[in-house]
């Protein structure tokens, strides 16, 4: 009788949770109030249990993982065209001219618009259309794929198109999407009449986010300017060796070589440009480092921080250099004096990307003549998020290298999602049905409600947990994800059906339940391997579909085996003795 209460109040629970779920418009909703509330009215005793205990802590993190927002409302800022000042990327739009903001999105206006945002309200003049790009704000920390969510695409026209060219290019941008944090990227190679194009479609993300990041060739660069003293015209500079010269307001002669100004020349491996000559002094700049020489760009809390400051936010980083650049700048610092009283010496160094300059520091005096291998490159920004996007962008570029070639943007529009939302909301409709169908096979086989709730709860338990440690790691939910969500809870039935019948089977030999449940164990943890090696494989070797497939259902088998299905045994064992 009073699993019968129970499950009747258990009921009305789910009932009240699934109206809850569609006033909010998300279906997920329904997973967590269905776990907590089995966890409510489960025997105060089964709670001491440490499998239990593992279980719900695993989860209450993965609820606080996935961050269910049950009053997202307002559209995000994803994009923002020239024509709108003071509204950025990132700031949620509730209404504008007073009407939802998603039907007045695409109006053509003249005059001022009322736009009410997170951050107040807004008067801004346009004429025309808005010229701004909105999604509507999540429900959950979750990220979803091109094919849920939709994204952003852009094509690229090299300035040199050959098949080497285009592979080096996708190769490089692999690795700067992948490091900024846009997971989920799609790259296709295109070819047509004559000329090769890369096809780049991202998950979420903005426009802008994947134009700077485009954009950039990745030309990196470290300069130091040097100024050595002349005596009617001679002086000179102290590298691996002296080298003497010989300057005039025109040009200088070093090794018997003469240069112009603003000309180029290579001495000990060290590129320098001749700019300025004065009574007593020439100016030269030396590149002491380039892209090449960057080894490791540091990601880790101690050498890549955010800092507030007075009037916003500091952010740094450190980047370890090859032998052979330390040396150069070890070379060129020996040229440079001391600033008296201020323990710095008589140049910055300066870095620049593609050309455009990126930051200057000043050089300590105990670094003179120092082979130094780590730098520090800092920058400074507004706000916080708007810091966290310039170091993420730079340490991405750093991170992947220069591109072969320079590259131009044909091509730059936001994509729609294949499926859309209401997809993952008839999918997980389509899976509560077909739990609920399972639950009723089950209900029909043992006819023993207090043998149903455990099952579905833990079932749902699963994807729950699933998608917590999705949240996690940053992980995509996208289609593969979802087929291996799928397929690990599949599995899992499997093995909750297989405990109950150990559990309930009557033997001659007089086992008792603990001795039975090893059993079914033994089978589990022998069938979760299988499934394992199996996907290891696709995993490793794989590519795209298959890859996230693969992932997937290793991590919830894992989560099945082991935290969901110690649970389920616990709570099984506990029903036996009733």
């Amino acid at each position: 009788m009073k699993y019968l209460m129970r499950f009747v109040l258990w009921i009305i629970l789910l009932v009240l949770t699934s109206v809850a779920a569609l006033y909010v418009n998300s279906t997920l909703v329904i997973v967590p109030f269905v776990i907590l509330s089995f966890v409510a009215l489960m025997p105060r005793d089964l709670l001491k249990s440490p499998r239990i205990l593992i279980w719900a802590f695993f989860i209450a993190i993965s609820l606080l993982l996935v961050g269910f927002n049950l009053n997202a409302s307002g559209f995000v800022v994803t994009g923002v065209g020239s024509q709108v000042a003071g509204i950025g990327v990132g700031e949620v739009i509730y209404k504008i001219n007073d009407m939802p903001a998603d039907s007045q999105i695409n109006n053509n206006f003249s005059g001022a618009v009322k736009i009410d945002t997170n951050k107040g309200t807004k008067f801004v003049r346009v004429n025309g259309s808005l010229g701004i790009e909105i999604e509507p704000v999540s429900t959950t920390n979750l990220k979803f794929g091109l094919d849920l969510k939709g994204g952003v695409r852009a094509v690229l026209e090299p300035n040199i198109s050959d098949n080497e060219t285009i592979d080096q290019i996708i190769t490089t941008l692999q690795t700067r999407i992948n490091v900024y944090g846009l997971r989920e990227a799609v790259f296709r190679p295109i070819y047509h009449e004559g000329k090769g194009f890369v096809e780049i479609s991202i998950a979420g993300g903005s426009k802008e986010e994947l134009r700077s990041l485009l954009e950039n060739q990745g030309k990196f660069e470290a300069k130091i300017n040097i100024e050595p003293k002349t005596i009617s015209g001679l002086g000179s500079i102290k590298l691996s060796r002296v080298y003497n010269f010989s300057a005039n307001n025109q040009s200088i002669t070093i090794n018997g070589i003469q240069h112009a100004l603003q000309e180029t020349f290579e001495l000990d491996g060290i590129l320098f440009r001749f700019n300025t000559i004065s009574q007593n002094k020439i100016n030269l700049t030396a590149t002491v480092f380039e892209g090449d020489d960057i080894r490791t760009v540091f990601f880790d809390p101690q050498r890549s921080r955010i800092e507030p400051t007075g009037d916003g936010y500091s952010w740094s980083f450190s980047v370890q250099l090859s032998q052979e650049g330390a040396q150069r700048f070890a070379y060129i610092t020996s040229n440079l004096d001391v600033i008296p009283g201020t323990g710095s010496l008589s140049s910055p160094i300066t870095f620049y990307l593609d050309n455009n300059l990126v930051d200057s520091l000043s050089i300590s005096s105990t670094l003179k003549g120092r082979a130094e291998t780590e730098i520090s490159i800092t920058g400074a920004a507004s706000d916080q998020k708007t810091a966290v996007q310039e170091r993420a962008g730079l340490q991405s570029i750093l991170r992947s290298g220069a591109l072969p070639t320079a590259v131009k943007i044909v091509q730059l529009d936001t994509v729609s999602a294949a499926l859309g939302t209401g997809f993952l909301k008839n999918a997980m409709l389509a899976g509560l049905v077909a739990i609920f169908g399972v639950v009723a096979i089950v209900s029909i086989r043992y006819r023993k409600i207090k043998i149903v709730l455990p099952m579905l709860a833990i079932s749902l338990s699963e994807i729950l947990i699933i998608l917590g440690i999705a949240s996690l790691i940053g992980w995509t939910i996208d289609l593969p994800a979802i087929a291996g969500i799928i397929a690990s809870v599949g599995t899992g039935i499997d093995s909750q059906i297989m405990i109950i019948d150990q559990a309930l089977r009557k033997e001659s030999d007089a086992a008792t339940v603990r001795e039975k449940l090893k059993r079914a164990f033994f089978v589990i943890f022998g069938a979760g391997g299988t499934v394992i090696a199996a996907m290891l494989p696709l995993m490793i070797i794989g590519f795209g579909l298959l890859r996230g497939f693969a992932i997937t259902t290793i991590i919830g088998v894992l989560v099945g085996i082991l935290i969901a299905r110690p649970a389920f045994g616990a709570i099984v064992q506990r029903i036996i003795k009733d």
